[in-house]
């Protein structure tokens, strides 16, 4: 019984951890997103299965004020996927007050290739929930507070891929794609873990080690692994060195 009790344990503490990450990308992952009716920044209204056409969709929210995390969000994306093919980009707005000519400004500005969508969801926060992307809008400085990250669909409009950051790996990136094209969900728990040590700050447009979840990782564990030491550790320990010193006699 007791060393069932330590992995029960263990499963319990990163389980409660993960009711806190932004996003959950282990709990998002293949999970099916809502068919949202999309405005682009042309003014045509278009779903966002029809918008994918049938391929792989790259995702990643912005608005048009930001100038530091969503522009370098853009000039990722087009190093990473330059000379690719055979997917669809699409950038969503989440401001409330951007406008249509707020995003065609936007485009211009940031030289946004003519085949990506700019567009606002119809349905956001339905959108924003079932990716677990979530934003604060922080009165003092005008900025929100959001998570950057790149989301890969398949065509049936599942989530595939999380991508952290501001620049992406185009090996990987590539991988990604067509892992989606195949309808397949790319869950990497160590990745999904990490997402949850660092914390991004708007204002200087980095990312830094969250202590505040790495102590409380630590003050979780360390309780837990010196109950398993005295639980049945300490008695294996002995057993192999009583082994050990017989053999040597």
């Amino acid at each position: 019984m007791a060393p069932l009790l330590v992995p029960l344990l263990l499963f319990l503490l990163f389980y409660s951890f993960s009711r806190e990450l932004v996003p959950e990308a282990e709990r998002v992952l293949g999970r099916s997103v809502p068919d949202v009716e999309l405005i682009t920044d042309s003014g045509e209204r278009v779903r966002l299965s029809t918008l994918a056409e049938g391929r792989p969709l790259i995702l990643s929210f912005i608005y048009t004020r930001c100038t530091s995390a969503c522009p370098m969000i853009v000039r990722g994306i087009k190093e990473a996927v330059e000379g690719l093919k055979g997917f669809k980009v699409l950038l969503i707005d989440f401001d409330g007050r951007d406008t249509l000519g707020d995003l065609r400004r936007f485009r211009e500005l940031r030289g946004i290739p003519e085949d990506w969508s700019l567009a606002k969801a119809g349905d956001l926060l339905g959108l924003t929930s079932s990716l677990d992307f979530r934003f604060h809008y922080d009165e003092d400085t005008n900025m929100f507070y959001h998570p950057n990250v790149l989301i890969v669909l398949t065509p049936d409009l599942k989530v595939s891929s999380y991508f952290l950051g501001v620049s992406y790996d185009r090996k990987k990136l590539e991988k990604a794609i067509r892992t989606a094209s195949r309808g397949d969900v790319n869950l990497n728990p160590v990745r999904s873990f990490l997402l949850r040590c660092f914390r991004y700050d708007p204002v200087t447009g980095t990312y830094t080690i969250d202590w505040s979840f790495v102590a409380m990782v630590l003050g979780g564990l360390l309780p837990i692994l010196g109950m398993a030491y005295y639980l049945f550790i300490r008695d294996l320990l002995r057993r192999f060195f009583h082994r050990a010193g017989g053999e040597l006699s």
